[in-house]
């Protein structure tokens, strides 16, 4: 699906995910509007043609302009680390200023970047979008949580139309985390792992995302829905990590033992601060070691999406950047 000739927003573009989306909307003829906290950190866009509204998700009178004749919103803006008060100010109000702007706005739609993380860490097996968002000490979990319903809620209110996409772990050219440090701990020979790496890691390359935020904005039964985007059936971590590993000459793995980071992840529980990620890490350790997929079939049979992007093709595609990057020789 296309976007051509139309306006839209994107929150989010200086990161890795909203900078490909912008890319793509580009590539596709879109007129397309950033809000940017740094507009020098846009400045490859903007000299691609994209207008550049400076300022932070809690400015709404910035979100105001940037929403201004906009048809569709792409909402991929969110704190990562921080205290809870920290990410909830950028992700929750960040999310309900700028959807405001949007109603304000009139767009058609709204579509919001959120996380199979919103899930909490304790679902084992299928899950599908219809599974109870969960509570967690993990303030990234609860304020993607809290930005679903502020975006429902709003949604109600405005009777404006939205879709959520719940990525898994976004990987490709310029990701930072999922590519990058990955790709540093993959080409350790042997690369230490904690046990045999047979769980389930929820990767999805970067192109696909975008596919279906861009189809997410359209499609006529993507309105007022939400769906997950990961690999369906999932790879293994020993799959993945040395996908990474074979580009730098070897396959040799060092399955550490798992007993040892039950007995960090125990002593975590007792020694961290509160609301914070420390104190899931056993929920975390043991869905590590899990086979759990957050399903697609939803997308797959209401809108045709599915991903394109094997992981053997993935994996390839990061070459180049990882180069580039110098991390790769």
């Amino acid at each position: 699906m296309s976007l051509t000739g139309e306006r839209v927003m994107i929150t989010g573009a200086t990161g890795f995910l909203g900078g490909a989306l912008a890319n793509r909307l580009l590539d596709d003829g879109a007129q397309v509007r950033l809000l940017a906290r740094s507009p020098q950190k846009a400045g490859r866009l903007a000299g691609r043609g994209a207008d550049i509204i400076e300022g932070d998700l809690a400015n709404s009178e910035a979100a105001k302009r940037a929403a201004d004749g906009c048809a569709i919103v792409f909402h991929a803006a969110a704190a990562t680390s921080g205290s809870l008060a920290e990410q909830r100010a950028t992700t929750v109000d960040g999310t309900r200023a700028v959807f405001e702007a949007a109603a304000d706005a009139g767009v058609k739609r709204f579509v919001h970047v959120s996380t199979i993380s919103a899930y909490g860490y304790l679902y084992r097996g299928d899950v599908t979008e219809d599974r109870h968002l969960a509570h967690s000490a993990d303030p990234y979990v609860n304020t993607k949580r809290e930005a679903e319903e502020v975006v429902r809620d709003t949604a109600k209110k405005h009777g404006i139309a939205y879709s959520i996409i719940r990525p898994g772990q976004i990987y490709g050219p310029r990701s930072g985390l999922w590519t990058g440090q990955l790709f540093r701990l993959a080409r350790l020979n042997p690369t230490p792992f904690p046990g045999d790496g047979s769980g389930s890691i929820h990767a999805i390359f970067v192109d696909d995302v975008v596919e279906m935020m861009v189809t997410l904005a359209t499609h006529p039964a993507a309105e007022n829905e939400t769906f997950n985007c990961s690999a369906d059936p999932t790879p293994t971590w020993r799959e993945f990590l040395q996908g990474y590993s074979r580009l730098a000459g070897h396959q040799n793995w060092l399955a550490l033992p798992v007993s040892l980071f039950h007995v960090v992840a125990g002593l975590s529980i007792l020694l961290a601060p509160r609301d914070t990620m420390l104190r899931d890490l056993p929920d975390l350790l043991d869905l590590l070691q899990s086979r759990t997929t957050f399903k697609t079939t939803k997308a797959q049979e209401r809108l045709g999406w599915s991903p394109k992007i094997d992981l053997e093709e993935g994996i390839h595609r990061c070459e180049p950047w990882l180069r580039e990057k110098g991390l790769l020789r």
